[in-house]
């Protein structure tokens, strides 16, 4: 009786690592694919002469500054989805859903992203990519604070600070570019362009008030 009560949560326990492999190498995917469709809308323009086109070289410039822009915050997302899921222990549910709602605006990244390098100066494409960027950091957070939740069961316990801590550093790109779209707002374009120096501000800060002692030792 004993050895079929451990087989059953031997199978258990290896369906349930199964299920979170599939989470985390589906999101993987995704991330890859996302990146790739960036590149991909990053034409090389024609040139008159084999001295080449500044003027084509100057229109390109704009869909390359968006491009790195992306690049640089869909890789903060990607990190900070490899903080959050690395010490998952155990499936569920609720965080697979949370995880998928996650992916929907990294999908739209590399579209806001054509559309923004158009024109850098245009008001309507930078509202709509500081917004697609405010909804995946609003989804990765409502992914922190599921993964996180009930004294973190799920990564085999988490703090209270450390949850604020997680929440605050999911959040970071959300107030980033959130105060991007009140800058605009008040038709300060140029400055709500520079909001994305925040991020990296937030995380520095939240590291050095938030960050838990022991979270700063090496698992």
């Amino acid at each position: 009786m004993s050895d079929s009560g451990e087989s059953n949560v031997t199978k258990h326990e290896t369906i349930d690592e199964r299920l979170l492999n599939r989470v985390i190498f589906f999101t993987d995917a995704v991330f890859a694919i996302v990146m790739t469709l960036m590149i991909l809308d990053l034409r090389p323009p024609a040139f008159a002469s084999v001295a080449g086109n500044d003027a084509a070289l100057q229109s390109m410039a704009g869909h390359f500054f968006a491009l790195v822009m992306s690049f640089v915050v869909i890789g903060v997302f990607w990190i900070a989805h490899l903080a959050t899921t690395r010490r998952l222990r155990h499936f569920d549910w609720p965080t697979a859903v949370a995880n998928l709602a996650f992916m929907f605006p990294v999908c739209l990244i590399p579209f806001a992203t054509a559309w923004w390098g158009r024109d850098l100066n245009a008001p309507f494409p930078w509202g709509m990519y500081c917004g697609v960027m405010l909804a995946s950091s609003l989804a990765n957070l409502a992914l922190v604070l599921t993964v996180s939740r009930d004294g973190g069961r799920l990564m085999g316990g988490c703090t209270p600070r450390e949850r604020l801590y997680r929440a605050a550093r999911a959040a970071s790109p959300g107030v980033a570019f959130g105060l991007g779209i009140v800058l605009l707002l008040f038709h300060r374009l140029h400055w709500a362009q520079f909001s994305f120096v925040l991020i990296p501000l937030q995380i520095a800060l939240y590291a050095r008030f938030l960050k838990p002692a022991a979270a700063s030792s090496p698992a």
